[in-house]
Formats: C-alpha cells, sequence, structure tokens
C-alpha cells in the first residue's frame, strides 16, 4: 500500500502544481487580456481624437467638391444651351433668302485667281451655285467650282495653289462667339 500512497501522492502534487500553473496561465491571459483591452481602448480614443480634429478639414473638402460637381453641372448646362442656340442660329442662316449673297461676299473677299471654290454639301441644295458663281464671275476671274462638296455644315472652302483657306460657317459662327459679337446683321453686312 505504501506504493498506492506513494502514487496517489505523486498524483496530488501533480494536480496541485497543474492547478498553479493553471491559475498562473489565467492570471498572465487575463493581465494580456486587461493591457490588451486599454491599448484598445486608448487606440480608439486616439482615432476619435484625430477623426474630431480632421473632421473640419473634411467637411471643407467634401463642400468644395460638391460646390466644383455643381459648377461643372451648371457650366454644362450652359454650355448646351449656347450649342442650342449656335445650331438655332446656323439653321437660320443657312435659310436666310440672303445666305448665297453672303458666300457671294465671302468667296470675293478671299479668293485670289486659280483659286476652286468648295460649296457644303448641304449648300447644294439651298442656294444656286451658278447664280454665285456667275456673281463671282462679273468681280474676278480664274475662279472656279470644285467637283468636290465639302463634308461641313455651310460655308466654303477655297482650295489654292499655295494654300486653302477654310470659310466654313461653323468657323465664321466660331469666331463671333469668340469674339462675343454673335449678332445675326453681322454676317449680311
Amino acid at each position: 500500500m505504501a506504493k498506492q500512497e506513494l502514487i496517489d501522492k505523486i498524483l496530488s502534487d501533480a494536480e496541485s502544481r497543474a492547478e498553479e500553473l493553471r491559475s498562473e496561465a489565467k492570471a498572465k491571459a487575463d493581465a494580456l487580456l486587461a493591457a490588451a483591452e486599454e491599448e484598445r481602448a486608448a487606440l480608439i480614443e486616439n482615432v476619435r481624437k484625430v477623426a474630431a480634429a480632421a473632421k473640419p478639414d473634411t467637411l471643407k473638402r467634401a463642400k468644395a467638391m460638391a460646390e466644383l460637381e455643381v459648377r461643372k453641372v451648371i457650366l454644362s448646362r450652359k454650355q448646351a444651351v449656347l450649342q442650342k442656340a449656335y445650331d438655332q442660329a446656323f439653321e437660320v442662316i443657312a435659310r436666310d433668302g440672303r445666305y448665297g449673297d453672303l458666300l457671294t461676299k465671302m468667296i470675293l473677299s478671299a479668293t485670289e485667281e486659280g483659286d476652286r471654290v468648295v460649296f457644303a454639301s448641304s449648300d447644294v441644295s439651298r442656294i444656286n451655285v451658278k447664280k454665285v458663281m456667275s456673281a463671282i464671275d462679273s468681280g474676278k476671274k480664274g475662279i472656279s467650282v470644285s467637283e468636290e462638296q465639302g463634308a461641313f455644315r455651310g460655308g466654303i472652302v477655297l482650295r489654292g495653289e499655295a494654300c486653302d483657306k477654310n470659310l466654313t460657317l461653323e468657323l465664321e459662327l466660331e469666331a463671333l462667339r469668340s469674339s462675343g459679337k454673335m449678332k445675326y446683321d453681322t454676317l449680311f453686312k
């Protein structure tokens, strides 16, 4: 029996030691958890402080970005309105009975001997090309109509030996629009 008592004593000591180790491990784990919780709380507080300090700047940036977006939308709408007005002006000018006279003046003001006049394909049906060219022949000689028709909306291009001249209606209207003198009668003077 002494042997059994010895075994029981060893087992009892081992269980006591295991319980001590468990208690120590639990105490260390609890201490580590408490330290981690303190560190987490400190980090959260630090983040809150940084966020609170950055909040005015963040709000200011967000407001500036929103204002910029609003200005972009307004500009886009203004450009759309201007483009629509520009397109309508183009159509009104092209349908005006004086449009052929306008083209004649443009040709007479810019042609040189030997130039070929390229009419917009849409203008061939709008104006009497022969009438325009006969008016030009009375003022200048050596100018001919090109068989080529332009892919532009209106006006003319003069093909010359030295250089070509772009007198398209789009370019003329854009020049008037850029100068701020976009008035209907300006073209027909």
